[in-house]
């Protein structure tokens, strides 16, 4: 600990004392009444801390987006959030959404995983990662929380936090219709009505309604649609206010998607079983067909249903001294999924799996009130979890035998213990603190066998992990498994001059350890935990007409969780734990005001995200490492003994011939760069606001995002390049109520890749969204 707090003090009062000096040097400029409407820009509004308060006032590094500005910038889904907050990453893996903050997150999106990265709505936690895929409609804001926020939202939030605000209905009567139609076939509604009810109660109800006839590409050997989907989904909220010191509010959600998300073909400049993508790679035969980006030629079609509801009870309790809050909420996901991994027109290989998770907790938060200099909460949260996996795998990959059956199920409970205290030691000078407790504890009950072809059913799969942890029985797991952590946060917060900070925090987050449900028979992965140090500057200048906070951030992460494809079942993963990440990296966040017509938006992120030790002499965990299947090779020749410890990348050698496919190799990965970690992302955005006489305006909005590229896997094979995108809208309103919107997403057409992974018969990618483009009408009243 001494040692952790001399590298925090040294850390943190050097960057402080250069950006303070920053900070004053722009002091004589400020001068200006707060209380002054001078058409600056609009204040925001966090609850970052579990209370509401100014978004510069909060010594976290908080992006607060609203809805007017997620509108305008054609971001209409959390997938979308990395084109305008750039330390933001996000990936679709089947039915669930994985986010990653600051290069922190993590890959393995199988059934019973929870994020390193938590996600919530309206204070209440999504626990499984098919929650995470948002549609906005009824939204107030997002706020995203960079940096573990492991003391009020301890929750898994090892690298950050999505916390989606929904609108809140009152005494007014609100109407909002829009409808789209837009390329590829695609028709959307959405409607939100909102208003009072009787004396105290009020309530609104919110519909979406998605629908995409036309794919984005198409299946070549089925003759399907590739890449589509259909949205329904319904939210409503109840508000009850019975008394000033009492609030009641009472939400429900029900959703249903069917979508082939994630439609899988063979990898730029790989190959697959006879097929390539790109001209000149070793091996590819003749008259070998290429497919467009969302192009591909699966035998088997890759589809999705999904079917999620929940619904909550939040209740505010004013005691004079102190405001209690309680949240109780039931969260219950089912989704059925077909999967053709191998992206081929031979059936090599194909998931089916029926999964699913019911969830409870209950929060107690006990906050105190006034404005005095002591400023406390105290809590507890609860949350149960039971999630289940039925897969069956089958395929040419498994030889003679018809597949492997693997079924799991794992029962989590976790159990936390929290407060936290801001003190003012001058006006100017704020300290707070925070620790957490938590302890997880899971059982789990699995089983995984060979299905022959006359059905007989064998013990599958070996023990993956060097710890060996012995089976209750052949093919079947039984265990019970606990965890517990101490995670706290200490934040030094000073006032420079009136909308001017700077800040200097310490943190300690944890994610606890857990099974892989797809790959039962291995061992358990570890808990990761991570030490963050970070210093920030707010700020607000010339009349509010300037938002610009910075801040710049270092992070040690031990036994880091991440996937790895090097499965004892072919199409599958298991998770393992690396031994160190570090990750340092500077962000700049601004929006600006020029004119009361012009508003201007933007940020950029730098990281250097790398292994510190991931494999190599003495290591538990060895990193794996694919290298390509070469003709006349064996797989012993292709990962001699002597490659362990080493980090020489898999390449094709001279003379040899690529067959297609991959055998994973384990060594050391040490220095590589960490998964969806990009060295630079950055976007800038513009709204201008042409006044037309009356109530007529037009409104011209463009977005432009650019990621320098990142790396999927650990070796660092499978990659996205540098790309760029740009959204753009133009807006017409005849009067406040009635509006047309013209909009285009991705109007370069950029081809990216979502998602890249690695099997032994290849590897397959899937893209991100094409250009698109389409009208809205919008009525408000």
């Amino acid at each position: 600990m001494a040692a952790l707090l001399r590298t925090f003090r040294a850390r943190a009062l050097t960057g402080a004392a250069l950006i303070g000096l920053a900070g004053m040097g722009a002091v004589p400029a400020l001068a200006q009444d707060a209380a002054a409407d001078t058409g600056g820009l609009e204040e925001i509004v966090v609850t970052a801390q579990h209370r509401q308060e100014r978004l510069q006032d909060v010594p976290i590094a908080v992006s607060a987006v609203t809805a007017s500005a997620l509108r305008e910038s054609g971001v209409d889904t959390t997938r979308d959030l990395p084109q305008i907050i750039p330390s933001v990453q996000f990936t679709r893996s089947g039915p669930s959404g994985l986010f990653f903050v600051r290069g922190v997150g993590t890959t393995n999106a199988a059934a019973g995983e929870e994020g390193a990265n938590a996600v919530y709505v309206d204070g209440v936690y999504m626990a499984d990662l098919g929650q995470t895929i948002n549609y906005f409609n009824n939204i107030e804001r997002v706020e995203v929380l960079k940096g573990p926020q492991g003391t009020l939202f301890g929750r898994n939030a090892t690298g950050g936090l999505v916390h989606v605000i929904t609108r809140e209905p009152g005494d007014e009567t609100v109407l909002d219709l829009d409808f789209g139609y837009a390329n590829y076939q695609t028709v959307s509604a959405r409607a939100y009505v909102a208003g009072k009810i009787a004396d105290g109660l009020s309530a609104d109800l919110a519909v979406t309604r998605y629908h995409q006839n036309e794919g984005w590409g198409r299946n070549l050997t089925r003759g399907d649609k590739n890449f589509f989907q259909d949205y329904s989904g319904i939210r409503s909220k109840i508000v009850a206010q019975p008394s000033d010191r009492i609030k009641l509010i009472l939400s429900g959600d029900y959703l249903e998607n069917r979508d082939n998300p994630v439609g899988w073909r063979i990898a730029d400049g790989t190959i697959g079983t006879g097929l390539s993508r790109g001209p000149g790679v070793a091996g590819t035969p003749a008259g070998a067909v290429v497919a467009d980006d969302h192009d591909t030629t699966s035998n088997d079609l890759a589809l999705t249903k999904q079917r999620i509801y929940g619904g909550s009870f939040t209740g505010e309790f004013d005691l004079g001294f102190a405001t209690l809050t309680s949240v109780s909420a039931y969260r219950n996901t089912r989704t059925n999924s077909d999967f053709d991994v191998d992206g081929g027109p031979i059936s090599l290989i194909r998931i089916q799996f029926l999964s699913g998770m019911k969830s409870f907790q209950q929060e107690v938060r006990l906050a105190s009130s006034g404005s005095g200099p002591l400023q406390w909460q105290l809590g507890g949260f609860y949350l149960n979890t039971k999630a289940n996996n039925t897969s069956f795998f089958s395929g040419g990959a498994f030889g003679a035998a018809r597949g492997q059956d693997v079924r799991a199920k794992l029962d989590s409970n976790s159990y936390a213990a929290f407060g936290e205290a801001t003190y003012a030691i001058t006006p100017t000078t704020k300290l707070t603190g925070g620790i957490r407790y938590t302890e997880d504890r899971r059982s789990f009950d699995a089983s995984q066998f060979t299905i022959l072809a006359n059905g007989t059913a064998l013990p599958g799969g070996t023990v993956t992990n060097p710890s060996g942890q012995p089976l209750t029985a052949p093919g079947v797991q039984r265990t019970k498994l606990k965890y517990n952590q101490v995670t706290w946060r200490v934040a030094l917060r000073q006032e420079l001059a009136q909308d001017v900070s700077v800040y200097a925090s310490a943190n300690r987050g944890f994610k606890s350890g857990s099974y892989s449900l797809q790959n039962p028979l291995n061992d358990p992965y570890l808990p990761q935990t991570i030490m963050a140090y970070e210093i920030g500057f707010k700020s607000e200048l010339f009349d509010r007409r300037l938002r610009l906070n910075l801040a710049a951030f270092h992070y040690d992460i031990d036994d880091y969780q991440i996937r790895s494809a090097a499965a004892a079942n072919p199409g599958s993963s298991l998770v393992l734990n690396a031994a160190t990440v570090k990750v340092d990296g500077v962000e700049l966040e601004f929006e600006a005001k020029p004119t009361d017509q012009l508003r201007l938006f933007g940020g950029a992120t730098w990281l250097n995200s790398r292994y510190g030790k991931f494999g190599g002499a003495g290591q538990n965990f060895q990193a794996p490492i694919v290298y390509p299947v070469i003709a006349g090779q064996t797989a012993a020749a292709t990962c001699p003994a002597a490659l362990r410890g080493t980090r020489n990348p898999g390449v094709v050698p001279a003379g040899g011939v690529w067959t297609g496919g991959y055998v994973t190799c384990f060594g050391d990965a040490s220095g590589n760069k960490v998964s969806n970690a990009p060295d630079f992302a950055a976007s800038f955005g513009a709204t201008y606001t042409v006044p037309l006489g009356g109530e007529r305006e037009l409104r011209l909005t463009g977005l432009y995002a650019f990621n320098s590229g990142y790396y999927f896997e650990p070796d660092n094979r499978a990659q996205q390049d540098e790309y760029h995108l740009v959204n753009a809208s133009i807006e017409y309103r005849s009067s406040e109520h009635l509006g047309i919107e013209l909009w285009g997403r991705n109007l370069g057409n950029t081809d990216y890749a979502a998602q890249k992974i690695t099997t032994a018969t290849g590897m397959t990618q899937s893209n991100g969204a094409p250009r698109t483009y389409g009208a809205t009408v919008k009525y408000n009243f």
